[in-house]
């Protein structure tokens, strides 16, 4: 139990002093437990990316890849371009198999996974057990609120294979054979999450420096090759159903200010944001341990060092990058200090690791049997499924009824109800609409300045969920409506 794997037995720095390589497996073993015990605890509620990866999947299966938008009232005719697409199909297909528990477990194994590879990796290039535990920990602490059932699920191994194989092969002349894994593992990343711009980026930095120093030390097979890796990498990013057409649906991102004004997670993060304080209280934590690292002596590795930078400008330009920083930014934290001069790790018996491993152990195979157990109910705890179902009653009476939900209801209508495809006026594909649209939708869901119910036009019943209480002691006063429903978990309102 405790024998560590043959790829994490063998430093490529070497342990401080204090602790011996042996305990490695276990403290692998014991960090993957931990991190799969939280994964599934959050995977056992459905929020409104969780619907939107269902409904989705669903279309996709029924209906091949989309291209125009049918599904929402309010971007009704304009492009779809779904780059999630195979994260969704997946994701329906294991709803198919097993139910929510099934679709949980994918979600809550694909995080783990991302995290297990990290702390292997850490362990591979010297970082002694215990930190390695405890560095992974810190990483995933960064990514809670980014680890529920989302396509996003898909980037963490992702990101932590891309960063292995480029950390693998810096010391090669040539590119290894397993460094081509790259552009598999890459187009793989395009269609399951954006996230892939960061990966591809990394890898095209990676082997364009390496192609250039090769040229200057005249080594032109060397340059050819990496410039090929390069120019392959670049490639996987438009390697999806939508070609080069994908480029633009990035483009919009990076050039949608209404998205950051208006959408939490698109918005920089701050200290005042309970969201964003683990981040911030990691990035003190690396920069603290960098300097300590600094003053004994010990240098952070210059390729690692870039990938921190890289992943900590883009984590300060929105919330939901948050966790790539998580991964790079612990890495290069832990690496270092493992080459620091008197760095010293407590030694801790094999029965204390053997106590460790077998409590978290017993606590992710606990989480795990819960999850098998868990009723649906449960995994709709955050969404007002009674106001839903009275409003899909309500328009399925209404032919032409249109429905607008709040962020909690109106994607998920279309999961429950996929009757109701083409009446619903907003879903959670926030990029899909103009800024003027997304800001009318937002002003409705916060009750944000006087024209805040603009955007009920053209609708005949709308649905609040109780978790938005300014917005449904608002609803109850506006004029030309009535409360047709009024239950615990939200309300409907019909037209007079």
């Amino acid at each position: 139990m405790t024998s560590a794997p043959a790829a994490l037995r063998r430093p490529a720095v070497g342990y401080a002093r204090g602790e011996p390589s042996a305990g490695a497996g276990a403290w692998w073993l014991a960090a993957t437990a931990l991190v799969l015990a939280a994964s599934v605890m959050f995977s056992r509620y459905l929020i409104p990316d969780s619907f939107y990866d269902l409904y989705a999947g669903r279309y996709i299966v029924a209906n091949g890849i989309p291209h125009l938008n049918v599904v929402t009232v309010a971007a009704h005719g304009t492009a779809w371009t779904d780059q999630q697409w195979l994260a969704q199909v997946l994701y329906y297909l294991a709803w198919l198999a097993g139910g929510y528990r099934l679709l949980a477990a994918l979600s809550a194994v694909l995080v783990t996974s991302g995290f297990a590879v990290l702390a292997g990796l850490m362990i591979r290039r010297g970082v002694p057990p215990t930190r390695a535990f405890a560095w992974t920990l810190v990483a995933f602490a960064v990514c809670i609120g980014n680890t529920g059932i989302r396509a996003q699920s898909f980037a963490y191994p992702a990101l932590a294979v891309t960063l292995w194989l480029l950390l693998e092969d810096k010391t090669a002349a040539l590119p290894r054979p397993r460094t081509w894994l790259l552009i598999p593992v890459l187009v793989l990343w395009a269609n399951t999450h954006g996230s892939v711009l960061l990966g591809a980026g990394l890898v095209v930095g990676y082997a364009g420096q390496r192609s250039v120093r090769a040229l200057i030390s005249r080594g032109p097979t060397c340059a050819a090759a990496y410039l090929a890796l390069a120019c392959f990498a670049a490639l996987t990013v438009v390697c999806t159903p939508y070609g080069i057409g994908v480029m633009s649906y990035y483009l919009r991102f990076a050039s949608d200010p209404a998205l950051r004004q208006n959408v939490a997670e698109w918005a920089r993060p701050s200290p005042l944001q309970p969201v964003s304080w683990s981040f911030f209280a990691a990035a003190a934590l690396v920069a603290g341990c960098l300097v300590v690292a600094w003053r004994r002596g010990a240098r952070p590795d210059p390729l690692l060092a870039t990938f921190a930078v890289i992943s900590l400008a883009l984590a300060l330009t929105a919330v939901r990058n948050q966790a790539w920083f998580g991964f790079c930014g612990s890495l290069v934290a832990a690496d270092t200090l493992a080459r620091a001069s008197g760095a010293r790790v407590p030694v801790l018996s094999r029965g204390f690791r053997g106590v460790v491993l077998g409590v978290l152990g017993a606590l992710a195979l606990i989480s795990l049997a819960s999850l098998a157990v868990t009723s649906d109910g449960q995994f709709y705890s955050q969404t007002p499924v009674q106001p839903i179902g009275v409003a899909a009653v309500a328009a399925e009476r209404d032919g032409p009824a249109r429905v607008l939900g709040d962020d909690d209801s109106g994607t998920a209508i279309l999961w429950l109800y996929p009757a109701l495809i083409g009446r619903v006026g907003f879903d959670h594909r926030f990029e899909q609409y103009t800024p003027a649209e997304l800001s009318a939708y937002v002003d409705f869901l916060f009750v944000r300045g006087p024209r805040w119910q603009r955007v009920t036009r053209g609708y005949t019943i709308i649905v609040a969920s109780r978790r938005h209480p300014p917005l449904v002691r608002a609803l109850a006063r506006l004029p030309g409506w009535r409360v047709s429903y009024d239950g615990v978990t939200g309300v409907v309102l019909t037209r007079r």
